[in-house]
C-alpha cells in the first residue's frame, strides 16, 4: 500500500500501485499478496504544493517506476516516493527527480 498522506516537509510523497508482476491492477487502497518476491510498478501522486512547477510528461507510462519487494507473511508494507521538488527541467525529463522507496513495515494482527 501507499504512505496514507504526504510528507511534504521531508519530501515523501504517495504512490500509486499501477502493476503487481506485470499485472495491472484496479484501484485500490491495499492489496494482499502471497510471501516472497514481487515487481510493483508505481507513479508518484502529485501534491497541489509543487505540481505547477513539474514538467508535464507526454505519457502516464514514462512516469512509472518498478519496485522490487520481498514480501514476509502478515506485514503490510507502505511504500513512497522521495521527491526532489526543485528538480531541473533535465532530471523531471528522466525521471530521475523521484525514487520509490520502502517507507515502513507493519505487522499485521
Amino acid at each position: 500500500m501507499s504512505i496514507p498522506y504526504a510528507l511534504s516537509s521531508e519530501q515523501v510523497y504517495k504512490v500509486r500501485i499501477e502493476r503487481i508482476d506485470g499485472v495491472t491492477v484496479e484501484k485500490a487502497v491495499r492489496y494482499r499478496l502471497a510471501a516472497g518476491e514481487h515487481t510493483i510498478t508505481l507513479s508518484h501522486l502529485l501534491d497541489v504544493e509543487w505540481s505547477p512547477d513539474l514538467l508535464e510528461t507526454p505519457t502516464r507510462n514514462h512516469r512509472v517506476k518498478e519496485f522490487i519487494l520481498t514480501v514476509d507473511a502478515n506485514k503490510t508494507y507502505q511504500l513512497a516516493v522521495k521527491i526532489d521538488i526543485n528538480a531541473t527541467a533535465e532530471s523531471q525529463l528522466d525521471q530521475s527527480f523521484w525514487t520509490p522507496f520502502l517507507y515502513r513495515i507493519l505487522v499485521d494482527e
